[in-house]
């Protein structure tokens, strides 16, 4: 009897640990045994090689940044020659963009403490010459974040800095108009570079979805726990900007740190998340499609508390809907949110990835491996120095996706500012999704300009629709799952082959894992996949909640790679049922509900 409770109690056990195993937190390598304070982290394809590179500000003037060039099998260089790697400054973080619209990514980084920014152009090799001549690169200022968007949509990338961050007295940000050849002019009229505020970071989003890109700025002095009204100022289309002052999203006076916008309900529009700092909660405010917002009040994602400084959204398990990563500071975890689909999160608490510690910064989510799924780098900055996290998702949950490289020719050559609009018939229905290429994304934050959308079990993407910020729309249909794209605007989509990491082909598992069942609950019938990254005897079984075997589904040797098998429970009583995986010493065990 005691055996059979204890078997009954860790299964239990097992099935609540869902999460755990779906990142392995990478220990090896410059990226994570770096020196450096580090607030935020920059993600773009330097070199035109089809995987994406990471750019690490240091915050103070005793080290250089770092630059980390992706050798496409799971590993990076630390790139040590190059103005880029080699000026010493204050840096805060960075922004890629292709400035002057020639293919290939440059980078803007700015400093506080009173330095100047700086601007390097990219030679066409993935090496970068640095900028000297311009206000861009000598205004100084106490600048703590940028944030890059075509506002004009005149096909010239844009920048925006936050400035007036940790300093008594405010400090008017900046906007620089880009010419498309690599240099920028000063505006200097409108609020919304004359509000002289404490501005932290800054997101660009149409949310309004008349075609052209507003701009939240979070603002606070957070050293002295002075809370400050953020900005919201919307786009007017002819250059001009108007500062909102009515709504919640301008009147919720907060510590506020980062802003990041994401369409997570799946109705068509961006909502907005805002991380807030000094142990207050964070805010989401829902778009309600009008202009307006609703403040969001129930849930764990607003009522953590948490001294957070940035959220990330991304759909890490490709279910077709975006979770949100959120990272806080003085060595707190930092938070996950699952998201259920039904506007509503569960909170992960499994797992390195929310249980490090830190004092985590800018936060990004990025396929650096080519595989499809979402992984994550956390940037942390402590003194003495305290490395950065890097948490490679290990695909367990085997879901359908696409990864989409948008290319401008009348609108910027990056993209930025591109909606995608995607429909897939997911769990039986039609689920819409909505993304936007961004130049920057909670505070201090850029991942890469690709568009990752997943789809659960869906085996095609039914409508596929580009809108370029040149008001060009492309639509495309039937497109398959589980590759990688180039969409050129006006000039057609493609299939991009990528390389093949570690000798493997892209797809095949790395380590052992077992997925939830789909559906679950279920009624007779449902799905269960797993993964071998060799060839290996395997058993399948599942059992009731007594410990007691049901069935057994798998008993016998397996090739390498990613299973599923079929239960047809209609014999069976309706109640809760573990399955469990056994492969040599690996063990792992889930639970689902029969409802016959």
């Amino acid at each position: 009897m005691n055996k059979v409770v204890c078997f009954s109690v860790c299964f239990i056990l097992a099935s609540a640990d869902l999460l755990a195993e779906d990142f392995t937190k990478i220990t090896e390598g410059p990226m994570v045994n770096d020196d450096r304070y580090s607030e935020g982290s920059s993600w773009g394809d330097v070199n035109n090689d089809g995987f994406l590179d990471l750019f690490v500000p240091h915050a103070y003037d005793d080290k250089p940044n770092l630059l980390f060039l992706n050798n496409g099998k799971g590993s990076f260089t630390h790139v040590t020659d190059g103005p880029v790697v080699t000026d010493i400054s204050t840096s805060s973080g960075g922004s890629f963009g292709d400035f002057n619209n020639d293919g290939h990514l440059d980078l803007f980084v700015q400093n506080w403490n009173g330095r100047n920014s700086h601007l390097y152009m990219n030679n066409g090799d993935g090496t970068f010459t640095k900028i000297t001549s311009g206000d861009i690169v000598n205004d100084g200022g106490w600048s703590f974040n940028s944030s890059i968007a075509d506002y004009d949509n005149d096909g010239n990338l844009d920048i925006f800095v936050d400035n007036g961050a940790f300093i008594p007295y405010g400090e008017n940000n900046f906007l620089y108009k880009g010419n498309g050849d690599g240099t920028f002019i000063k505006i200097t009229s409108g609020d919304i570079v004359n509000d002289g505020e404490h501005s932290l970071s800054s997101s660009w989003c149409d949310y309004n979805d008349d075609g052209y890109q507003d701009l939240f700025v979070a603002n606070s002095d957070p050293f002295n726990g002075i809370a400050i009204n953020n900005f919201l100022y919307q786009n007017n289309g002819n250059g001009t900007f108007t500062k909102l002052t009515e709504g919640v999203v301008v009147n919720d006076s907060s510590i506020s740190i980062g802003g990041s916008w994401g369409d997570y309900d799946n109705d068509g529009d961006f909502d907005l998340f805002v991380a807030n700092w000094y142990s207050e909660n964070n805010h989401l405010y829902q778009n309600k499609g009008d202009g307006t917002f609703t403040k969001i009040t129930s849930g764990a994602i607003v009522n953590d508390g948490g001294s957070s400084v940035s959220g990330a959204w991304g759909d890490y398990d490709n279910d077709g809907d975006l979770d949100l990563y959120v990272t806080n500071d003085w060595n707190e975890n930092n938070f996950l949110y699952s998201n259920n689909g039904d506007q509503t999160f569960t909170r992960i608490t499994t797992g390195d990835i929310v249980n490090d510690g830190g004092r985590s910064n800018g936060a990004t989510w990025a396929d650096y491996n080519n595989d499809g799924y979402l992984d994550l780098f956390v940037p942390n900055g402590q003194v003495p120095s305290q490395s950065n996290f890097l948490y490679r998702n290990n695909d367990l949950s085997n879901y359908n996706w696409i990864n989409i490289r948008c290319v401008g020719t009348v609108s910027n050559a990056s993209a930025i500012g591109t909606k995608v609009r995607a429909k897939a018939v997911i769990d039986s229905q039609d689920i819409w999704q909505l993304r936007e290429a961004s130049g920057h994304t909670g505070f201090n934050a850029q991942e890469s300009f690709n568009v990752e959308l997943g789809f659960g079990h869906a085996p095609v993407v039914d409508s596929l629709i580009f809108e370029w910020p040149s008001g060009l729309i492309d639509v495309y249909t039937d497109v398959d799952v589980n590759k990688f794209y180039k969409a050129t605007e006006d000039q057609g989509f493609e299939e991009i082959v990528t390389c093949i990491e570690n000798g493997r082909e892209r797809g095949l598992p790395e380590i052992f894992g077992l997925s939830q069942n789909y559906r679950n609950p279920f009624n007779s019938i449902t799905q269960m996949k797993y993964a071998l990254p060799e060839n290996c005897y395997v058993k399948l079984t599942i059992y009731n909640t007594l410990g007691q075997r049901v069935t057994t589904l798998v008993d016998q040797r397996q090739p390498a790679g990613y299973k599923t098998v079929r239960w047809d429970a209609s014999s069976f009583s309706s109640g809760i049922y573990f399955y469990r995986l056994q492969v040599g010493d690996f063990v792992q065990t889930r639970k689902m509900v029969l409802l016959n």
